[in-house]
């Protein structure tokens, strides 16, 4: 997605997706190594790219998941702003035994 009049984009990559619905469409955009790239708007946001992906539900139902956003392994805040290949993990905690 361009900015009107620059040109300019950013690509940032969806590493690992634990709590995104997997449907076929979605699954569909992932390169063979499990990988998704995505070109961004410069000063997109952490929530903003989580809007635009499947199977999260609303944002105000998302601590109640306990979602997780790491950006380059480090836990970001959904207002963090994203930048050029920035590499994204989404996780809910999972627990089991």
């Amino acid at each position: 997605m361009d900015i009107p009049g620059t040109g300019k984009t950013i690509i940032v990559k969806i590493n690992t997706t634990f709590a995104i619905g997997n449907t076929e469409a979605f699954g569909a955009q992932f390169d063979p190594n499990g990988d998704l790239l995505l070109e961004l708007a410069p000063g997109t946001t952490v929530e903003e790219l989580l809007l635009r992906l499947p199977g999260l539900g609303a944002p105000e139902n998302w601590s109640d998941l306990f979602l997780h956003v790491f950006v380059n392994h480090q836990l970001a805040p959904f207002d963090r702003v994203l930048e050029d290949r920035d590499v994204l993990d989404i996780h809910i905690p999972l627990t089991g035994g």
